[in-house]
């Protein structure tokens, strides 16, 4: 089922809240701010924000002023006023949905959640109104659907969303259970992981690496089509992910780190075309921008991705309109850009109510089929 709303022209502006840490300690309001949130204003627009009220200590209420002095644990909310958001796709398409989880397909160019330029723009906010006008009436009494992961702004396929606050922290464990069989799994081996999990429900035999991954409780698979020819039919990638330094954003940007934590994916060939490769990506583990990070560490970048470069790490290039304003005028590549092609294929997951093995599909995108794949379409298409 597909569900579209409508935007409005200028959204309702937003309040982002944070904790300051001891990092923030003794710093003045504008100098935090400048410092932690430098992608999001100059010097001179924050002192315009904070002369403009629009920055309070959340306890009191009382606005900051430009000389106040933060703590550590002091809390500051930062009211955003009202902009007209860049233009996103309106619609999602529901795979599935009972009152524990919903699961849906996302388009490419929608961001799932409040983020920079994007508030309303979002899936959330997709899922806010597709609760209020579908969803209250199909099950009453059930809570808003939350996504309970991420995907890349630039990445289409299989979302899963949390009804409830049990369902969502069940599946939340699952997920950082599965990251860390991911890395059990490359410390002793799949096979050892396999025998040491029998006990609790695995039936198991395979010791390879791909079989583990399709018989985990949790798992994701992904079409990428990347640059340049990838030799090896299949392979695996083990390349640690962490934040290294980048312009723009305080807390860094997610690479390949020698200093960062286990990730491990799996890769194989679907097609080699002139110039690019299409493939198919299993993550064992889920870190951020994993899969991009992973094939571009291998040598072969996402076509089209602005900001990861051969070896994982972030190019050196500045971007303008084909970013689509994701981050406003910043001038280096963000994660949030688009321009490549990643599709979360396949889902697997273990119900959080009924314990039931689920399995939940998105239509792959023309520019990620193979050529067998595109005509058995275009053939159904002339029926």
């Amino acid at each position: 089922m597909e569900f579209s709303s409508s935007y409005a022209p200028i959204n309702d502006g937003f309040s982002y809240h944070e904790k300051v840490s001891k990092a923030g300690a003794k710093m003045t309001v504008p100098e935090y701010y400048c410092k932690h949130h430098a992608a999001s204003g100059t010097s001179e627009e924050w002192m315009h924000r904070i002369h403009n009220n629009q920055i309070t200590f959340t306890a009191t209420g009382k606005a900051a002023a430009t000389d106040s002095v933060l703590q550590a644990g002091d809390r500051l909310t930062y009211f955003r006023l009202p902009w007209a958001e860049p233009a996103a796709p309106s619609s999602i398409t529901i795979l599935y949905e009972d009152e524990h989880v919903l699961g849906l397909a996302k388009p490419a160019g929608l961001q799932v959640l409040p983020k920079a330029s994007f508030c309303q723009r979002t899936v959330l906010g997709l899922l806010q109104a597709y609760q209020q006008q579908v969803r209250r009436l199909r099950h009453p009494g059930s809570q808003q659907p939350v996504p309970v992961h991420r995907l890349g702004r630039g990445t289409s396929g299989v979302l899963l969303c949390s009804c409830s606050l049990a369902a969502r922290q069940k599946l939340c464990r699952d997920f950082s259970a599965s990251t860390e069989l991911g890395v059990l799994g490359s410390r002793m081996g799949d096979s050892a992981v396999q025998q040491t999990t029998a006990s609790v429900g695995s039936d198991s035999s395979s010791s390879s690496g791909a079989a583990t991954a399709s018989e985990r409780p949790l798992g994701k698979t992904y079409r990428a089509l990347v640059s340049g020819t990838v030799q090896p039919n299949e392979g695996e990638v083990d390349v640690a992910i962490g934040p290294v330094s980048y312009p723009g954003l305080s807390s860094g940007l997610f690479a390949a780190s020698t200093t960062g934590k286990p990730a491990r994916s799996l890769f194989r060939v679907l097609h080699r075309h002139a110039g690019s490769t299409l493939v198919e990506v299993t993550i064992l583990t889920g870190r951020p921008h994993q899969i991009r990070i992973h094939m571009a560490a291998l040598g072969h970048p996402l076509l089209g991705d602005p900001l990861y470069g051969v070896g994982g790490t972030p190019l050196d290039t500045v971007v303008s309109g084909s970013r689509l304003g994701a981050y406003g005028d910043a001038g280096s590549a963000m994660p949030g850009d688009c321009g490549y092609h990643l599709h979360s294929m396949d889902l697997r997951f273990c119900h959080p109510a009924t314990g039931a093995e689920m399995r939940l599909s998105a239509p792959i995108p023309a520019a990620l089929q193979t050529p067998e794949e595109a005509a058995a379409r275009t053939a159904a298409g002339s029926l």
